[in-house]
């Protein structure tokens, strides 16, 4: 028997409690496999003989650090490149011709929120890189931020398995921003010279991460409960600036509470945080800037 399976049961309901406690989340009770899979492989890292050793040292001694890294474990979910894509059409189409004529001379700053292994901050890059031309006079920066885990030290690393590129990744962008080391594919320089990635717990005050023109947290609210739904969206809108954007999935909405953001969505999951000075006589006033270049039209093309 495996050793998740043969843990006291309070064990298994001791970490589902601290799970949502540290991180809003309630695990089903379908993930044993989830649990012993990933806890197996952080109490290996982390020195342990077995898996029950760890969750008895967990429970016994209290420590914050291991805590934080089990939950980080618990929560890597599966990403994949360009996820969404609807989403990647309205950040190239709607977003970024926005916003240019306020950022031009200067940085655009873009935040994923919930990193995970970083597919969807190097995905942004790409689209970044791709539209360098539309936007020679805007420096992009692409921040992501999660839990520390092993998932995020993979997207520090940019390494992504064969398996995990083959995932929403169209061929030529595989040739143009990856390099093969052995089984692995790894992210070239030009492409992380773009991006950065830090370790922050969601639930905890953003404050020290700055304000961004555009925030994503695509897809993830419906993981939480409600009272973190809360918090979160009132770090999201702490995060975003003002005229600037939150991206949640395109089946998410702010709900009743407007957070600050505009109730109604520029498309869907797209929120704007209005300043006093409405962005629409901004974009009013600016140059027509010609239609992006097919390459970008195409991008997703393999």
């Amino acid at each position: 028997m495996s050793a998740v399976l043969s843990l006291e049961p309070s064990y298994y309901d001791a970490l589902k409690r601290l799970t949502l406690e540290l991180a809003g989340i309630t695990l089903g009770d379908d993930h044993t496999f989830l649990v012993e899979t990933r806890l197996s492989a952080l109490a290996r890292k982390e020195g342990f003989e077995n898996l029950s050793d760890m969750i008895d040292q967990l429970f016994s001694r209290g420590q914050t650090r291991l805590a934080i890294q089990i939950v980080s474990a618990l929560l890597e979910r599966a990403t994949q490149f360009f996820s969404d894509r609807s989403g990647f059409e309205i950040l190239g189409d709607k977003l970024l011709p926005t916003l240019h004529p306020l950022y031009r001379g200067g940085t655009l700053r873009i935040l994923c929120y919930g990193c995970s292994s970083g597919q969807e901050v190097y995905s942004v890059a790409i689209l970044a890189s791709r539209m360098k031309d539309v936007f020679p006079d805007m420096n992009i920066e692409i921040i992501g931020v999660d839990y520390p885990s092993l998932a995020l030290e993979r997207a520090k690393e940019g390494r992504f398995t064969h398996f995990e590129v083959q995932r929403g990744l169209p061929i030529r962008h595989l040739v143009d921003y990856f390099t093969r080391d052995g089984e692995d594919w790894v992210v070239n320089e030009s492409l992380r010279a773009m991006v950065s990635f830090a370790d922050h717990n969601l639930l905890s005050d953003p404050n020290s991460l700055g304000t961004y023109q555009i925030v994503m947290f695509r897809g993830r609210l419906s993981q939480y409960s409600p009272a973190a739904v809360v918090r979160i969206m009132r770090h999201l809108s702490a995060l975003t600036s003002a005229n600037g954007y939150l991206m949640l999935g395109s089946q998410d909405t702010i709900g009743k509470l407007n957070y600050g953001f505009e109730k109604k969505p520029i498309a869907l999951g797209c929120y704007v945080k209005p300043a006093e000075i409405k962005i629409e006589a901004v974009i009013e006033a600016a140059p027509v800037r010609s239609a992006p270049p097919v390459e970008y039209k195409d991008m997703y093309r393999a």
